[in-house]
């Protein structure tokens, strides 16, 4: 490892000292309107110091700070790509707006993220010349399957997240294999393959037939495609998967109302992940630092939108376990 990273790290484990702790998230909950928990966040510097003219629009906030913890990561981050890996998801989050913005004649523009890997403006005008080879194959021939379905009368805003979701999976495989950091592939395998069982989840119970979840699956982690169709068919096929899945999937059918047990889940085996490469002459703490971002940034998201909707404060608390 070099020192520029070993630098990088001591300045990356004084950022770290910033997050939000558990007593602002009490504070957070403790507001009675949304803006006094807004006005929390700010003091706190969150968000970069940015103003906003309407408290509903807090999405701004959360992706300014979102796209501060990517620029970090760019900066301070010496494995390509591994930074490729945590941030290709928002350029394809950025491409759902714009291929949704350019069929729809809308400018969705604003919501996109600065900091992913492509310039939003760059990407906003070649998408509307139907031009997409510069933001590589992978992204470009998703697109193009985009523009296909569109032509033949498949106008489903759906359309489109489907074929850039799996695109999306696509790509990160691609840095993941190619990290100097073995984690980066192993939080690969365990997200397409949890991924891909809380979907048996949430299509069952939307009442979506067995070739839909067909066309949804992600293919390229450990828990091949043949496994989840048989998932899929027969609950008792579980028994067939490697134990750390087979509790998991339990949790999906956990109460049969939501997915939040798996979900939390899936989040806390991703840091564990993290945490047993811990080591400080590594990308490793780049690495734990953005997802310990992107976490509070959703549990922010999550008391926000309870504030706003005047939840009890006890059943919010409960939310953030």
């Amino acid at each position: 490892m070099n020192s520029d990273q070993l630098y990088a790290n001591g300045r990356i484990a004084v950022m770290s000292t910033r997050l939000l702790g558990a007593d602002k998230f009490q504070r957070l909950v403790e507001c009675k309107t949304l803006i006094e928990a807004l006005r929390v966040l700010q003091e706190s510097g969150y968000g970069s110091g940015v103003t906003l003219d309407n408290p509903n629009d807090y999405e701004q906030l959360l992706k300014t700070e979102l796209d501060s913890a990517m620029a970090s990561v760019k900066e301070l981050c010496y494995d390509l790509n591994a930074v490729k890996f945590l941030l290709c998801k928002y350029d394809y989050t950025n491409a759902k707006l714009l291929m949704k913005g350019k069929y729809l004649r809308e400018d969705f523009s604003a919501y996109c993220f600065d900091e992913a890997l492509y310039a939003k403006e760059k990407m906003q005008e070649a998408f509307l010349n139907d031009s997409y080879l510069e933001f590589g194959t992978i992204m470009a021939k998703a697109c193009d399957k985009i523009d296909t379905e569109y032509a033949n009368g498949n106008r489903s805003p759906q359309v489109v997240d489907k074929i850039l979701d799996q695109a999306s999976f696509d790509e990160m495989k691609k840095y993941a294999k190619h990290s100097s950091s073995r984690v980066v592939y192993k939080l690969y395998d365990w997200l397409v393959n949890t991924s891909n069982l809380m979907l048996i989840y949430r299509l069952k119970k939307a009442g979506y037939p067995r070739d839909e979840y067909e066309q949804w699956i992600v293919d390229g982690a450990s828990l091949k495609r043949q496994t989840l169709l048989n998932l899929w068919d027969n609950e008792g096929a579980a028994i067939d998967l490697p134990e750390l899945y087979r509790s998991f999937y339990a949790l999906c059918n956990t109460a049969n109302t939501s997915l939040r047990l798996a979900e939390q889940e899936q989040i806390s085996y991703r840091n564990k992940l993290i945490a047993e490469y811990q080591d400080f002459l590594t990308v490793q703490p780049a690495l734990q630092y953005f997802f310990s971002k992107v976490d509070e940034t959703e549990k922010v998201r999550r008391v926000l939108i309870d504030v706003k909707n005047g939840v009890d404060k006890d059943k919010i608390k409960d939310r953030l376990k």
